[in-house]
């Protein structure tokens, strides 16, 4: 597995740590040391030259996991930027893109910073001494009496992934997008040096800036990759755009797997893009059992705080035998794009907390309060969240809300199985794009059919369609997978296509959009990833902060088929398998 680590700790037991996190493929670890502070970092060596860099020179050490696209805007050398953040990184960081941490120290003071997005995670700790690294399990380690967070574990199980600054343990802290954190002398500061400015008028500028900005993100971030590099492509709209633009920069092999749902017309419509393109398509296989197989590792690399009904997708990444050097998903973009967020859950809530829980809760405040055997405020995340945020209106605030933990804590932590084997890249930490998107009219976003008061969704986004069209290269004729209409059609039809397909679905009793998903029926159905949940389960019901009569109850209900409970499984059999790999 790749990621930095660093802190007052011996340059040996940075080296001992990189060594602690999974992996799927071969790495190559380089650790320094100077004063009081070491650095380390585990890559990818040649087969993603750009996905990371070191300095050690003129006083000053720096490692940077990922990649800077703006350098040579920047008209700095290697050097030059890790001398420009350390001296002022407030000032400087905002003019940086791409997806990274980076970390850098002169032997007394330490500067470690996210990208704009927090498209990688990085955690913190200070309970002995000062360390920070971005696998949880490595700064796990060096917690000598290690407490479990009973909120975090009420997200995870509510929402499906932690948010705000919580880790699963007390003592580790997450390290939010956009900030830099300045250890000196045993103090640590933290600062926010980026904002999202969201303006949610309705404006004709918005769609051509969109596009150019999109443009100019794919391909800066294509001048960082270096080898072959594949994409993941389905039949929807965020990966074919993807698809479409980055082709115009680099060779590109797509894959494809049969999800979102299963059966859902996703090969064959992938297959049409990639010929439409000219790109080569590869189906890989998404079986129960080679992901019961990878369950246990692919919990840890996603810190336990990303339940595996939200990333068993992207294990499919595991079954490729040979695969391309640099691996992009476009997770993510469709939540910029107007999905996710939907305009049902903020216009039709009474405040931002209530927007953000309606928006993607997986299970009722109320189960997991039964779940849970102690008394947390479940609520608490939400305002925190909204505690934080410096934006001025009620919508903005929920949007800034919605930037800085589901893209972070959810899309993008799930990347981490992918670079166990390949180099990633998220295009979107771009100052320019981020600009642009947060400028996205709140009638473009995805909104419902009238009289359902939000309970039926079109189904997709104005701005998703409106930037296929513009964007072109023919994939505007190629229906979409969720609605089975082409996006050149005009919304009303894509609404109706999707009402009709899935309410086909759900008669012929097949996975649908809102429905029984195939994470549910595989749990079920087959026998092997079935006993290592109830297993799981049963050994959960053990630990204090669960009602184990509450469990027993959830497994039988869901196991049987009479309920599901499939976000609640996820999230507790998640919190259980990382407990056992790396708490216990």
């Amino acid at each position: 597995m790749t990621g930095l680590i660093g802190g007052t700790l011996p340059e040996s037991t940075v080296s001992e740590l990189l060594e602690r996190t999974p992996s799927r493929s071969e790495s190559n670890t380089l650790t320094f040391s100077r004063g009081d502070i070491a650095l380390g970092i585990s890559h990818l060596g040649e087969k993603d030259p750009g996905g990371w860099l070191t300095w050690d020179e003129d006083g000053l050490t720096g490692v940077l996991y990922g990649a800077v696209t703006n350098l040579d805007d920047l008209e700095f050398d290697v050097g030059e930027l890790f001398e420009n953040v350390f001296e002022n990184p407030v000032d400087i960081l905002p003019n940086v893109d791409g997806p990274f941490v980076l970390a850098c120290t002169d032997g007394d003071r330490v500067v470690v910073a996210t990208d704009k997005l927090g498209t990688r995670s990085c955690y913190y700790s200070v309970d002995d001494g000062f360390v920070f690294g971005s696998n949880l399990n490595e700064l796990a380690d060096t917690v000598d009496d290690p407490t479990v967070n009973e909120r975090a574990i009420g997200d995870l199980v509510m929402i499906g992934h932690v948010w705000g600054d919580k880790t699963l343990l007390e003592e580790v802290t997450f390290l939010d997008s956009g900030s830099v954190l300045e250890y000196e002398d045993g103090d640590v500061e933290k600062t926010r040096y980026w904002k999202f400015n969201f303006d949610t008028r309705a404006r004709s500028s918005f769609m051509p800036n969109l596009v150019d900005a999109y443009r100019t993100c794919i391909r800066d971030s294509a001048a960082t990759m270096d080898g072959s590099v594949g994409l993941w492509l389905s039949g929807g709209l965020d990966s074919r755009v993807m698809a479409g633009e980055l082709s115009q920069h680099t060779d590109l092999l797509t894959y494809t797997y049969d999800a979102n749902p299963a059966g859902g017309g996703n090969i064959e419509l992938a297959q049409e893009v990639a010929a439409c393109l000219g790109l080569g398509n590869e189906e890989v296989e998404l079986t129960p059992g080679p992901f019961v197989d990878n369950f246990a590792d692919a919990v840890t690399l996603t810190d336990g705080m990303l339940g595996w009904n939200t990333f068993l997708n992207l294990t499919a990444t595991f079954n490729i035998p040979e695969p391309t050097d640099i691996l992009l998903e476009a997770c993510g973009q469709g939540g910029m794009m107007g999905d996710g967020l939907s305009r049902a859950a903020i216009e039709l809530s009474d405040s931002p907390e209530d927007a953000l829980y309606n928006a993607k809760h997986q299970t009722s405040k109320d189960l997991v309060n039964r779940i849970l055997a102690g008394d947390v405020d479940l609520d608490q995340t939400y305002r925190e969240e909204v505690g934080k945020s410096q934006q001025n209106g009620y919508v903005e605030t929920v949007m800034d809300c919605y930037y800085r933990n589901y893209f972070p804590r959810g899309d993008f932590a799930s990347n981490k199985l992918v670079r166990s084997r390949a180099g990633t890249r998220v295009p979107f930490a771009h100052g320019e794009f981020l600009r642009a998107v947060t400028k996205m009219p709140l009638d473009q976003r995805v909104g419902w059919v009238p009289a359902t008061r939000g309970k039926i969704p079109f189904g997709t986004a104005e701005a998703k369609l409106e930037l296929t069209r513009q964007l072109g290269y023919g994939l505007e004729k190629i229906p979409y997978e969720r609605t089975k209409v082409a996006p050149e059609r005009p919304l009303w039809m894509h609404a109706a296509g999707f009402v009709v397909g899935t309410s086909l679905q759900r008669v012929r009793g097949k996975t649908a959009y809102g429905g029984r998903r195939m994470q549910s029926l595989w749990s079920i159905k087959d026998e092997g990833l079935k006993s290592k949940l109830t297993d799981l389960m049963e050994s959960a019901a053990d630990r204090e902060f669960f009602d184990s009569d509450q469990l027993t109850q959830l497994s039988e209900e869901h196991f049987s088929g009479d309920v599901d409970h499939i976000g609640a499984i996820s999230g507790i059999t998640t919190v259980e398998q990382w407990l056992q790999s790396n708490y216990d």
